[in-house]
């Protein structure tokens, strides 16, 4: 469950059992279940505490161990459950992998914890200070997933713009980058959520000299009026978001943005609210998560007074989506005719999918001998949210 980071703890976590004599199992019976958690949103936190019941009530006389975000600073409400064996409040950081399983694309931790302690998110709370990863180990376990046939690594953190900030280590996110540039086999590289303080001169230079890293990058909004992102402690305006993904696409180009948006958040107006549509129709991100308010117990925000409607928010949610929806049409209308490069990851029916360096989704007709290869494309036309592609020549 959970980001990108929380997915390779899991992995992590897969491969020390697997080392001590454990057998994965893709059903039950079982001895075991371990159920890593999340509690970015009130949502997460109930879709956890399902799993875990889930587990319970499917398999009696397994046990079941509960570990992750949830366990870290509510592990009380998780004891309450009748059934789990044992709770693990630890921080598996630094760990390695050596591949992950059922993915194309690998996801690489180099980064955990966060220091920003935004007044509306826990995860600062239970992900503890910033901590970076030494670029030797991140090189090692790199090569090794490279050796493995990842084409792709996604760099991931927890604030991955934070990397270099903690003690120990002296290099930047751009120093990992340029580093990563050279393994041989890894044909790219992508940065996964980043803060828009976070993108230095010196990132947008790789952008710009790489010949691997991905012209796509994930910039969270949360809200575009400057009220607002002062109440959530965010560090920059509506202004200066606009004036760096401005600055970001003129120096890349073809470079396509997704981000995040948090509706509701308390105190929020109909005009608070307008200018994240206006912000979010002035960056035309690929795509717009959008994610309704939801209390989190111990942040700042718990205790902020004027609390929107529940009524309200899904209707704003609901008119930024259609708003989300239509800058997407218009990113993926502009690339129609062109040719690109697109990682064959999944299957689907009758055709193969996969992505572009920029995250563009594009089908293909179905060729089994192309999974897991980066293949020359035509991105004929758009299709129902997905470019319809025929092929050209194919990488190793």
């Amino acid at each position: 469950m959970g980001c990108k980071a929380n997915q390779y703890d899991t992995q992590s976590i897969r491969e020390r059992f697997l080392s001590k004599g454990f057998i994965e199992c893709a059903n039950g019976p079982v001895d075991y279940y371990l159920v890593n958690t999340c509690t970015v949103t009130g949502g997460a936190d109930q879709k956890s505490r399902n799993i875990i019941r889930r587990c319970i009530q499917s398999s009696p006389k397994s046990k079941v161990i509960v570990t992750g975000c949830l366990a870290e600073k509510d592990w009380a409400q998780l004891k309450a459950i009748k059934g789990i064996h044992l709770i693990v409040k630890k921080s598996f950081f630094p760990e390695k992998i050596s591949g992950f399983s059922q993915h194309t694309r690998a996801f690489l931790k180099i980064q955990d914890g966060c220091s920003n302690f935004c007044t509306y998110c826990k995860v600062a709370l239970v992900r503890g200070k910033e901590r970076s990863k030494k670029l030797k180990l991140i090189l090692e376990e790199a090569k090794q997933l490279a050796a493995c046939g990842y084409k792709e690594i996604v760099l991931t953190g927890i604030c991955l713009g934070a990397y270099g900030r903690s003690s120990g280590v002296r290099e930047t996110l751009a120093d990992v980058v340029g580093a990563l540039e050279n393994i041989p086999g890894l044909l790219r590289i992508r940065l996964s959520s980043i803060e828009a303080g976070d993108v230095s001169p010196e990132l947008i230079k790789c952008f710009k000299g790489s010949k691997k890293l991905c012209r796509h990058l994930h910039i969270p909004i949360q809200s575009g009026d400057d009220r607002i992102l002062r109440l959530m402690n965010r560090k920059y305006s509506a202004k200066q978001y606009a004036d760096l993904i401005g600055r970001l696409k003129s120096a890349i180009p073809s470079l396509v943005i997704t981000t995040d948006c948090l509706i509701g958040f308390p105190g929020e107006t109909e005009e608070n609210f307008e200018h994240t549509v206006e912000l979010v129709k002035k960056i035309i991100p690929l795509k717009a998560h959008i994610f309704p308010y939801s209390s989190r117990p111990q942040t700042k925000a718990a205790g902020f007074k004027e609390a929107v409607d529940p009524r309200v928010i899904r209707l704003r949610c609901d008119k930024l989506a259609k708003v989300a929806g239509e800058c997407r049409k218009e990113v993926m209308r502009g690339f129609i005719g062109s040719t690109a490069e697109v990682l064959i990851e999944n299957e689907s029916g009758e055709c193969l999918e996969g992505l572009t360096d920029n995250y563009l989704p594009v089908k293909l007709p179905y060729r089994p001998e192309l999974k897991n290869t980066i293949v020359k494309v035509r991105l004929n036309k758009m299709g129902e949210d997905v470019f319809l592609g025929g092929y050209g020549k194919a990488q190793a």
